[in-house]
């Protein structure tokens, strides 16, 4: 082979490896361009999920604002409910608990006939009857056993007047509105009642047609109701001497408690802070 051929020969090869090499540069290239445009997809891509996670942060936050003022609202709602008399399924109330505004934040949770959890203010019957705590008539007190007659019943089976008018006394305990019998009370005691609203409540809704009681013949039926009770209630209640002034003069009468912890049969107690139920009597 002459210089010349040589020559030329090695000059293929150069170009060959050029070539070569500008195939390899090209494809490198090429890579590099897929790859900064998947890198940019990437990033846009990150981007939109970027806007969508705000956007569902700032929803979120909404929804749990505007759960919240809801909840408030159905709180509200069962409250004032609650405090009408109405009895509220448990799993209804649950939710709400801790922000129910009932009096004393308590509430009494129990069972109704179909063995459905419910809730409602202590003593508070249901004036619509759809959720009545019932006891079989032996697990009550005698006093509880008077108080759920009707009317013609009761005054048949009570021996006495004073039996009639404790009854008559026990079932207004129940009954929670603006100059109730009953005074709701505080710490050990749950409600209380004075011989002197006693006396009242005889003469303005227990005195017969064919009569007009003294003040003073009301007033005697009064203590001997209050001492009937006490009994009825088997010493579930006491009554104890109060005094207090009145128009600058000095008062002693006699009141007639029901205590926090007294052994009523149908009552179980659910505080605020609980979701369960602690037994209680009263």
């Amino acid at each position: 082979m002459t210089a010349l051929e040589h020559l030329e020969a090695r000059i293929a090869d150069l170009v060959a490896t050029v070539d070569a090499q500008q195939a390899k540069i090209d494809s490198l290239a090429a890579d590099l361009e897929d790859e900064q445009k998947a890198r940019q997809e990437t990033e846009q891509h990150l981007m939109e999920l970027e806007t969508t996670c705000e956007e569902q942060t700032a929803l979120i936050d909404a929804l749990r604002k505007r759960t919240g003022t809801t909840q408030s609202q159905i709180a509200e709602l069962q409250a004032r409910e609650l405090e009408k008399g109405a009895h509220l399924e448990y799993e209804h109330v649950s939710p709400t608990q801790e922000k129910l505004d009932v009096p004393d934040d308590r509430l009494e949770r129990f069972s109704d006939e179909e063995g459905t959890q419910r809730v409602r203010l202590p003593d508070h019957d249901d004036p619509l009857g759809r959720s009545e705590n019932t006891l079989p008539t032996a697990d009550l007190l005698p006093i509880q056993q008077l108080a759920r007659m009707d009317e013609e019943t009761l005054s048949t089976a009570t021996n006495t007047r004073a039996d009639y008018i404790a009854a008559r006394i026990w079932g207004e305990r129940t009954t929670h509105s603006l100059g109730s019998l009953w005074k709701k009370g505080c710490r050990e005691v749950a409600a209380y009642v004075d011989a002197s609203d006693i006396r009242v409540f005889i003469k303005s809704n227990l005195e017969r047609e064919d009569e007009s009681l003294s003040r003073g013949y009301a007033k005697k039926l009064a203590g001997r109701a209050m001492e009937r009770l006490r009994e009825l209630a088997k010493s579930r209640v006491y009554i104890e001497r109060r005094t207090h002034r009145k128009d600058g003069l000095e008062y002693t009468e006699r009141r007639l408690v029901l205590p926090s912890d007294a052994d009523i049969p149908g009552r179980t107690t659910l505080t605020d802070d609980t979701p369960g139920t602690n037994p209680v009597t009263g």
